[in-house]
């Protein structure tokens, strides 16, 4: 595997993930949209300096996944946080080093850019319990859970 950080020429590769993301998880009740998807993703991560992606790829140039996120201050203090906005890897590469690594490297720029903290939330439906063993092996607390209600849909 071999990791690049989120860019507009890499945008095509991000839409691709999150059309299937968006299709295997719980968000598939909630209308995609390419234009805003598009919008968010150069607004929030790579035009935004406290924002952050990267994008895993197979040895023969396939996307295998992504994490992205940013940071903000908290509500309550000077202080920064960093959260993660997607997370996902394909299924076919699950359980390889690109989540992980993704991780990490998630960690190691938000230590970078002065958050205090990390989260990385379980909102889609997927492996919750396989997805907080890894977290917990990268030195995640559980600490919550999400909860959901539905409205006007």
């Amino acid at each position: 595997m071999r990791y690049e950080l989120f860019a507009v020429d890499r945008l095509q590769d991000i839409l691709r993930l999150a059309i299937t993301m968006h299709g295997e998880t719980d968000f598939k009740t909630v209308p995609f949209d390419v234009e805003q998807t598009a919008n968010s993703v150069l607004n929030m991560v790579i035009n935004n300096p406290r924002g952050h992606g990267v994008l895993a790829y197979t040895d023969d140039d396939q996307v295998a996944g992504m994490l992205c996120g940013g940071i903000s201050n908290y509500v309550f203090s000077r202080g920064s946080v960093a959260n993660d906005y997607a997370f996902y890897v394909l299924p076919e590469h699950r359980g390889s080093w690109a989540a992980p690594r993704m991780i990490k490297m998630f960690s190691n720029w938000a230590r970078e850019n002065g958050a205090t903290e990390l989260y990385i939330g379980i909102s889609s439906g997927l492996f919750a319990d396989r997805t907080g063993k890894l977290l917990e092996r990268s030195g995640f607390d559980h600490v919550g859970g999400n909860y959901r209600k539905h409205l006007n849909a």
